[in-house]
């Protein structure tokens, strides 16, 4: 099982700090524009406005680009297991709405439901929402069933019978496609009774589209 000791939350707390150059924008244009309009001409003061614009764009594409280039692509998982974190590729979230009145499902997998492929180490967490979409899943916690298997060959590791792990949503997404979320430490029973302790983790997952 492949193993690493880098976390994606740093990268997660760098690509998110980034978006502080957008705020910056607005302040931008008042210190430009301040000092000229005390003894300019209006003429002078509306072409300081459009370079301040030019420049406010560029600094606002350059942030979200930033924040683009830092975040992987497919999404990924950190498990704090000992003595080392695993890092697992692929982390997909999807909301299942089931009707009938009844709570949603969030379901968040590191490979696809769809096909029979797997690849390991593998993860499913599995709960219930009232939240009507995937992306105002921001800022909310879910409890979840979780479900390990390292290897093909490996034992199915769970949560025992009425626990649950707590998936605690970030307030603020990185993009308009991603979630990131933190939980705490978990014990897994595996289905030839062995026991793996979890301690706490963080996850970057790609929102797929909503299934009805």
């Amino acid at each position: 099982m492949p193993h690493t000791t880098k976390s994606p939350h740093g990268r997660m707390l760098s690509a998110l700090a980034n978006t502080d150059h957008v705020k910056q924008t607005s302040m931008f244009l008042a210190m430009l524009v301040l000092p000229l309009a005390l003894g300019c001409s209006k003429e002078q003061i509306e072409q300081a406005l459009e370079t301040a614009k030019s420049k406010s764009k560029a600094m606002t594409t350059s942030a979200v680009e930033s924040v683009e280039e830092q975040l992987p692509e497919s999404g990924e998982i950190t498990l704090n297991l000992q003595p080392d974190p695993i890092v697992i590729s692929n982390a997909e979230i999807e909301l299942i709405s089931i009707g009938d009145g009844r709570p949603n499902v969030v379901q968040i997998t590191t490979y696809a439901p769809e096909t029979s492929s797997r690849s390991y180490p593998m993860v499913l967490l599995h709960g219930t929402t009232n939240t009507a979409t995937t992306a105002n899943l921001a800022g909310e916690k879910v409890r979840c069933d979780f479900y390990y298997q390292q290897s093909a060959a490996s034992p199915i590791a769970m949560t025992k019978s009425g626990e649950a792990l707590t998936v605690v949503f970030q307030p603020s997404n990185p993009t308009n496609n991603a979630l990131t979320a933190t939980f705490g430490m978990i014990s897994l029973r595996g289905s030839d009774d062995s026991m793996i302790q979890i301690h706490g983790g963080h996850l970057l997952a790609v929102i797929r589209e909503e299934t009805n």
